[in-house]
This record gives C-alpha cells, sequence and structure tokens, in this order.
C-alpha cells in the first residue's frame, strides 16, 4: 500500500448535524495511522459552534494551528474557516489567523454555512491573494463558479474538494476547471463502482495526474474506501503514487519549501479500539 498524504482533513466539530460529529487532534493522527496516511492539510470542521459569532471561528482557527506548531511534520500547513455572515469582522479574523497563527489560507462549505461561491467571498479571497496563499473550496452547483475565482484571483491555488462524488460534479469539474492551472483537485468521498465514463482512470485521463489528490473528509467519511479505488485502479503505479502523496507533497512544498514528508508511522498519543475510529452507518463515520 502507497503512503498516503491528506488535502481535505477537518479537526473540530460539527453541530449542525445529528447527531453530532467531530474529531479532535488526537484522534485524526490515530485514524492517519491505522491507514498509513503519512500527513494532512487540517481545517475545521464545517457547521461548528458559532454561539459566540467570530470568537467561536477565532478558537477553531486557533485549535488548527496549534496542530499544526504541536505537530509540524504531520501537518506542515493548516486552513483557516471562514463564515460570511461575519462580514468585515470575518475578514479581520481571516488576517489575523493567517499573520499570527501562520495559516495559508481557508476552507469554506457552501451549503453548511449557509451561501453559494459568489461574491460575497471577494473580500476573504483578497486577504488570501495579498498572501499569495490556498484555499478548499466544497463544490456548490456548477465550477464554473470556482473557475472564476481563479481567474479572478491568480495568485491564489485552489483546491475543489469532493471533485468526483458524482457524476455531474466530475464532469463538469472537468469542462470548467480542467484548464485552470491554479486549480487543484481531491477526490473525497468518490463513490464505488463509477463506470469508465467517470471512474478514477477517467479523471486522470481528462484532467491529468499532476493535480489530483488524496483526500479523506474526516471526520465524515471512510477513506480507506477511496485508497481502495487508487490502490486497485487501472492505473501505472508512478500515477497513483502522485494521486496518493506526491502532488500533495508539492503542493505542500508551495508554502513550506523546507518541509520534507515523515515516512515513519505515526504514533497517536492515545490508542482507539477499531470501533471509536471506524464504527459507521455505511461509508458515513458516525
Amino acid at each position: 500500500m502507497h503512503p498516503y498524504f491528506d488535502v481535505h482533513c477537518h479537526i473540530g466539530m460539527t453541530v449542525s448535524r445529528a447527531p453530532v460529529v467531530g474529531q479532535s487532534v488526537g484522534r485524526c493522527l490515530a485514524r492517519m495511522a491505522s491507514a498509513n496516511v503519512i500527513g494532512a492539510i487540517p481545517c475545521p470542521t464545517a457547521g461548528g459552534p458559532q454561539a459566540r459569532g467570530v470568537l467561536d471561528t477565532r478558537t477553531q482557527n486557533e485549535t488548527i494551528a496549534n496542530a499544526c506548531r504541536l505537530h509540524p511534520e504531520r501537518f506542515p500547513i493548516g486552513l483557516g474557516i471562514v463564515e460570511v455572515r461575519h462580514e468585515q469582522v470575518g475578514v479581520d479574523e481571516l488576517e489575523r489567523t493567517m499573520q499570527e497563527d501562520g495559516l495559508v489560507g481557508f476552507a469554506c462549505h457552501p451549503a453548511l454555512s449557509g451561501h453559494s461561491l459568489g461574491g460575497e467571498l471577494h473580500a476573504f479571497l483578497e486577504v488570501v491573494a495579498m498572501h499569495d496563499g490556498l484555499c478548499l473550496l466544497h463544490q456548490a452547483g456548477s465550477t464554473r463558479n470556482i473557475a472564476a475565482y481563479a481567474k479572478r484571483f491568480p495568485s491564489i491555488t485552489f483546491i475543489i474538494g469532493h471533485v468526483s462524488m458524482n457524476k455531474g460534479g466530475h464532469l463538469d469539474a472537468i469542462e470548467q476547471c480542467g484548464m485552470c492551472e491554479n486549480v487543484w483537485f481531491d477526490v473525497a468521498q468518490k463513490p464505488e463502482g463509477a463506470d469508465e465514463s467517470w471512474d478514477l482512470v477517467h479523471l486522470v485521463n481528462n484532467l491529468g495526474s499532476d493535480r489530483l489528490m488524496f483526500g479523506s473528509d474526516l471526520p465524515y467519511y471512510d477513506f480507506r474506501l477511496v485508497q481502495n479505488q487508487i490502490e486497485t485502479a487501472r492505473l501505472d503505479d508512478e500515477i497513483k503514487e502522485r494521486i496518493a502523496y506526491q502532488n500533495a507533497v508539492r503542493l505542500v512544498q508551495q508554502f513550506r519549501q523546507d518541509w520534507l514528508p515523515t515516512l515513519t508511522p505515526i504514533t497517536p498519543p492515545q490508542v482507539y479500539s477499531q470501533e471509536e475510529m471506524w464504527d459507521a452507518n455505511g461509508a458515513r463515520l458516525y
């Protein structure tokens, strides 16, 4: 089995779902250790606590920054989170967390945060652009909006999360963003059983193998299902290695040139049982 680097990893609690779902830094490390994941780009969970408004966002961002400080070999860079409803104070918090905490950009989940991918994000993206940063954006309808962002903010590197969760999204991302050189793609939650019109081979053939990356979507999904798809795909081993971790290493090194992956196994701070790590409802983790 190849080593894996995870570009789509959430830490914290999603309280806008029943039951509540989430994970600590320690449980994240334990799940990584059990599945040969050597590192990750962490970001806060979407739908997190917001009783205190932007102060809760700050706490979530600081959790990611602390994880990166404590485990720089495993979490070489991290992303914050933004809530467009916070308006200018949210923009200010993003600037603070990039300047003071060292985070390199943000992730956002429009469906859980109640917005589209339109002009409401421009002020936040402008902050990231001034730092030549990174954004992980979940698809919200057509990826045409992400292609527009990529053109408007050429100094930002974008990751489209869940690029192939369904056939429509898969084909749309190829059409809209395939030629955008500052857009990368993760295959988090790619379902099993896709036919050749939208399987992993089709994705490689149409997007190339240099910007496709593994993503876990922890703590929501049993990412071992995606690992199995990569391991068994009708692809050259060299291409599998790129998707599994080598492309992600190149991406990280855009922001931390001195970082090199640590291939030795992770020793998690707590020993979790298999049930605690992988208790699932289908592919979904509780």
